[in-house]
């Protein structure tokens, strides 16, 4: 017999199938690779924190032409954003996107997943601009 509640990494796995964060104290979460990018998912507080690094400024050794081009297009990325979304330049000039979302606890994985499904899918046409660019990661 599987003890109820089961520890599952920073989870807590109860009677259902649902799953708990383990520690208030610390937030839970993961990380997966998708188009050669780390997406990172934290769970803290009733929210769900989701955050990719989608491209990068090009250092001015690339070249004046592929830097005023990457920053033009930077500029001009806010709008092809999703409602919610942020959009962060890193000190390593990283481009992040960001976003959060309410999230219900405990939950069960599909439950969980869904919303993380629906994320990736919202940055796909943002990394598509970013990898046809000049801000390619």
């Amino acid at each position: 017999m599987i003890a109820s509640p089961m520890p599952l990494g920073p989870f807590l796995v109860r009677d259902g199938g649902r799953l708990a964060v383990r520690r208030q104290d610390a937030p839970a979460g993961f990380s997966f690779q998708w188009r050669n990018r780390r997406f990172l998912v934290r769970l803290a507080a009733q929210h769900l924190f989701f955050a990719v690094p989608a491209g990068r400024v090009p250092s001015t050794s690339a070249g004046a032409a592929r830097r005023a081009a990457g920053l033009e297009l930077l500029r001009a990325l806010p709008a092809a954003l999703h409602p919610g979304w942020t959009l962060r330049l890193l000190p390593d000039h990283r481009i992040q996107l960001e976003t959060e979302q309410d999230m219900e606890w405990p939950t069960t994985i599909g439950a969980l997943m869904a919303p993380v499904i629906a994320l990736v899918m919202d940055a796909a046409p943002v990394m598509d601009l970013l990898d046809e660019g000049a801000l390619a990661y």
